[in-house]
């Protein structure tokens, strides 16, 4: 005759109870961070010199996306990109920059540091004619641009 064990039951409880924790801690970790503004870095292609960033962003029509250009500026000229960006898991981002006035298309993909100043750190992969060129960037959300800060005269440039 069979014997009833009451204790795999009550590991079955347990283990629902941890999944449900850690589903919650999870969905904690991806709250939606607002990306509007304006944001300015750097990003080095593999052999190349450094060229200067731009992004402006504005909230996209689904949580966790958005949308904007970025600017790229080097000795060559300035290249802008239509971005299309969305936050992912443990502060994660990817930004896909397509199309760009070049021809070319671009993919960020980086991690979200909200600490002091809001930064995305991470690398790029650009196709280019069929050709993949690999880099780093840097993004930081940027100051307010010189006389925003209007109704504080000790914020605005002299």
């Amino acid at each position: 005759m069979r014997r009833l064990d009451s204790g795999s039951g009550t590991r079955v409880a347990a283990l629902g109870i941890a999944l449900l924790a850690g589903t919650v801690a999870a969905l904690a970790q991806t709250t939606p961070y607002d990306f509007t503004g304006h944001w300015t870095g750097s990003a080095t292609q593999t052999g190349k010199s450094p060229v200067t960033l731009a992004a402006d962003f504005t909230t996209g029509t689904v949580p966790k996306t958005f949308t904007g250009t970025l600017s790229s500026t080097s000795a060559d000229g300035t290249t802008t990109c239509t971005a299309k960006g969305r936050q992912k898991r443990h502060q994660k981002v990817k930004i896909l920059l397509k199309p760009c006035d070049d021809g070319s298309h671009i993919l960020l993909s980086g991690k979200l540091d909200t600490t002091a100043q809001p930064t995305i750190t991470g690398h790029f992969a650009r196709v280019e004619k069929g050709k993949v060129k690999r880099g780093t960037f840097t993004l930081a959300r940027g100051a307010s641009p010189s006389g925003a800060f209007l109704d504080d005269p000790e914020r605005s440039a002299p």
